[in-house]
Order: structure tokens, then C-alpha cells, then sequence
């Protein structure tokens, strides 16, 4: 192959070629000497089995960071990459002992997806209505946490007027000022750290903050102080369950502060979204599958304020005790059932497989 071939690939080209092209994927992977690659509901496929060469690569790299060869000596490159009718969350990294590069591509909507067309319960909007207090939404990466956060942000600043302030890694979705102001900050550019940037945020007399990620103590303790002393405060985490995002939450203080957290927090929680995102059964979409606590009665405000309770959290959701908390496989079955999903996508996506086999297997 001459070296005019080479470098008559337009990379670039293709990728706005593939968000125009209407197919339904989440992911673009860009790897050297390799054929490129995108996530769709059933998987990875392959879009053609030429490999991309480095120097076919150079101007897509060179386009989400003119440094990028500097920089990613350094480590990974996280930036976003705007076309006309989607932004690209990119993040460029070596491997193999630094001799290749690859590219991870993350697929977003120029603008929020709007709150009642994003798969959750429309009485969501309950817990955006409060002033202050926490919103958690938790799931595992990819299950479309930032999507929804930014659902909900979108919400609030047609619905209310308030100064939001965000900390991301980096700013996925750009929001325009409606009815809020709206300070969108970025790590490590606009803020060192989520937590410093959080703490900065609270002199900054904001009603709203979103913080990306809860990832360490400060952050933690940051967002618990925050939402105890009259800020409406939504964050992402990574667990599986619930429940477990408040267990993962008060794990990363010591244990001896945990009581006295516990107790704020039982104060302070609004309510917990899990979700995740499954193959439609015509494996053509996604559908979200949701688990949801309201914190809206004392029965789940003590669970929460004693660690030894919070297996409680579970049976709580499945009684029915409110209309609105609810399991991640009470909605896999009724998305079964509404032969929505399958019942083998559904048992891939529950954290409890054998409690949802036998809630299916009692419906047939």
C-alpha cells in the first residue's frame, strides 16, 4: 500500500459519516493497527476490517488536543469534541509498554435528553423539587448516569430559578441558561479535583450543585455538608444497587465518624437511583432499568441512619410500603413481561438473578 493510500483515509470524516449515519451505538473504538469499533445494544461490531494506522489517527488526535502526544505521556486525555449534531467525550491513551494509542469514544446529544422521554418514572420530578438535600444516581459505567443527571439538571433550569454549579471530567453536556445561571466547571481545567471544586462552589453562592463522580472522602463529606446546610446536591456514583450507594458512600469516611454521617445523611437523602441499560429484545435499542429509593417516610430514614439496618433497604423496596421506591427486578420482569427486554438480558443486568428467575418463571 503506497503511502498516498495511507493517508487518504479521512478518520474524521468517517466518524461524522457514523453519527449521521443514524445507527444505534453508545461507543466509537479507535485502536492502533486495528479495525475500528462501535458499541451497539448487543455488543461490539466491527464498521470495516481495514486497521487504523497511527498516521490516520493523528489528525482525529490532533483535533481533540493540539498537545496530545505531550499530554498523554502524562496519562490518559479526556476531552469532549463537538460536531454539529453530537459532542464526543474522547479520551486518548497508550498501551502496550506505550507502543500503540487508542481512542475511546463516548457518543452524547448536543442537548439534555428531556426528563419524561428518558426511560425513568415521571414522579421523578419529586425529588427535583426539593430545595436541598441529596439525589444519588448510581449504576455501573455506561448505564447512562450522566444522561440522567443531566435530564434532571435540564429540569430545574426550565422549571426554577437558581445558580447551578457542576464539577465534571470533563463538561459532557453544555447547559444552556433558561431560567437558572448556570456555572459549568471542568477537572482539571476550570478546578484541580471534584472536591476542591466543590468546596470552592459552596462560596460561590450556588442553590444547585452537581458533582461528576463521589470518589473519595472529601468529595463525600463535601456533598453530605452541602446537602445538610440547604443546597440541592446530585451526584453520580458506581455500585450495583441502591442500597448500595449508601453503604458505598458512608464507607469512605472511618469508621468511627460513620454513625454521626449516617445520621446526616439519613437527613439529608432525597432519594437513590440505580440504573442500567439493556438491549431492547429487537436488539435495535437500549431500554433503561431502574431501582429507586425515596427517602419519604422514618421507616427508611432509620435504615439508613444505622448501618446494621441497611439490609433492611431491600424488603422495604419489594413491600410496597410507598408507591414510589422500588427493586431493579421488579422492573426487569415488567419490561419482560412488556416484552420490552429479554428474559436472558434481563438476568444479565439483576445483581439478584435468582430472586428475578423465579419472579419470571411465576409470571408465565
Amino acid at each position: 500500500m503506497s503511502n498516498d493510500s495511507v493517508l487518504s483515509r479521512d478518520l474524521i470524516y468517517e466518524i461524522i459519516d457514523l453519527v449521521n449515519s443514524g445507527r444505534i451505538f453508545t461507543d466509537i473504538h479507535i485502536e492502533q493497527d486495528a479495525p475500528l469499533m462501535i458499541k451497539t445494544p448487543r455488543g461490539w461490531q466491527e464498521i470495516s476490517p481495514e486497521p487504523v494506522l497511527l498516521e490516520e489517527m493523528r489528525p482525529v488526535l490532533k483535533a481533540i488536543d493540539e498537545d496530545w502526544e505531550d499530554k498523554v505521556l502524562e496519562g490518559a486525555l479526556d476531552r469532549p469534541f463537538v460536531l454539529t449534531q453530537c459532542r464526543l467525550r474522547c479520551n486518548v491513551y497508550r498501551m502496550y509498554a506505550a507502543e500503540k494509542i487508542a481512542i475511546s469514544i463516548r457518543r452524547l446529544s448536543l442537548n439534555p435528553v428531556p426528563l419524561e422521554q428518558n426511560g425513568l418514572p415521571q414522579y421523578v420530578r419529586i425529588m427535583l423539587e426539593a430545595s436541598k438535600g441529596i439525589i444519588l444516581v448510581t449504576g455501573p459505567t455506561g448505564s447512562g448516569k450522566t444522561t440522567t443527571i443531566a435530564s434532571m439538571l435540564d429540569y430545574i433550569n426550565t422549571h426554577r430559578s437558581s445558580h447551578i454549579i457542576t464539577i465534571e471530567q470533563p463538561i459532557e453536556y453544555e447547559l444552556e441558561r433558561k431560567q437558572s445561571i448556570v456555572s459549568q466547571k471542568e477537572v482539571p481545567t476550570d478546578t484541580p479535583s471534584f472536591s476542591a471544586g466543590l468546596r470552592d462552589a459552596l462560596r460561590q453562592k450556588p442553590d444547585v450543585l452537581m458533582v461528576g463522580e463521589i470518589r473519595d472522602f472529601e468529595t463525600a463529606d463535601t456533598v453530605l455538608h452541602a446537602g445538610e446546610s440547604g443546597h440541592l446536591v446530585l451526584a453520580t456514583m458506581h455500585t450495583n444497587s441502591a442500597a448500595g450507594a449508601i453503604s458505598k458512600l458512608l464507607t469512605f469516611f472511618a469508621p468511627e465518624q460513620r454513625e454521626q454521617r449516617a445520621a446526616v445523611l439519613a437527613n439529608s437523602l432525597i432519594g437513590v437511583i440505580c440504573q442500567s441499560l439493556i438491549p431492547a429484545e429487537n436488539g435495535e435499542s437500549f431500554v433503561l432499568a431502574s431501582e429507586m429509593i425515596f427517602n419519604n417516610n422514618q421507616q427508611v430514614a432509620s435504615m439508613i441512619a444505622d448501618s446494621g439496618k441497611l439490609y433492611m433497604l431491600a424488603d422495604f423496596m419489594k413491600r410496597k410500603d410507598d408507591n414510589m421506591s422500588r427493586s431493579l427486578n421488579e422492573d426487569l420482569q415488567q419490561l419482560v413481561a412488556k416484552k420490552m427486554i429479554t428474559s436472558k438480558d434481563a438476568m444479565r443486568a439483576a445483581y439478584n438473578r435468582m430472586e428475578l428467575h423465579e419472579m419470571i418463571n411465576s409470571q408465565r
